[in-house]
């Protein structure tokens, strides 16, 4: 049960940051300022990784038979014995998702600059990292 459980969040952060960087793509503050839906696609969106990545770094933990702690910050940061420095690197992005959840405009504009030109990528060198170290398959 597990192995498909960690199969299917690894599958959903691989698709979740295609479609991000697909929705993404060349819009302005400006776009994302007059258009409430895209706003919303890309906050949630935001949010939906960070929790992924979250659930995939507690998935590293109990595998580990390491304590989760509670916060999501700590949670991927207690991984770094496992996955090395990227851990250090994808904490700071649950500040990411805090701060988008309350839905402050000229920061989520940043937060959504930032997944756009190194966020993405910090991701997926984590998921590359507890891939390995899950010994995901499929």
């Amino acid at each position: 049960m597990r192995e498909q459980q960690i199969y299917n969040i690894v599958s959903f952060i691989k698709e979740e940051t295609v479609y991000f960087q697909d929705k993404a793509r060349g819009i302005s503050y400006d776009d994302f300022l007059s258009d409430k839906d895209l706003r919303k696609i890309l906050n949630a969106t935001l949010n939906e990784l960070v929790l992924a990545t979250v659930d995939l770094a507690g998935e590293c933990l109990r595998k580990a038979r390491m304590k989760v702690p509670i916060t999501y910050k700590e949670i991927i940061l207690s991984t770094r014995e496992l996955l090395g420095a990227v851990a250090m690197k994808t904490a700071p992005l649950a500040k990411l998702r805090n701060e988008t959840v309350h839905e402050y405009m000229k920061i989520n504009w940043k937060n959504i600059q930032f997944m756009r030109t190194s966020g993405i990528d910090i991701i997926n060198a984590y998921l590359k990292s507890a891939e390995k170290y899950l010994k995901v398959t499929k």
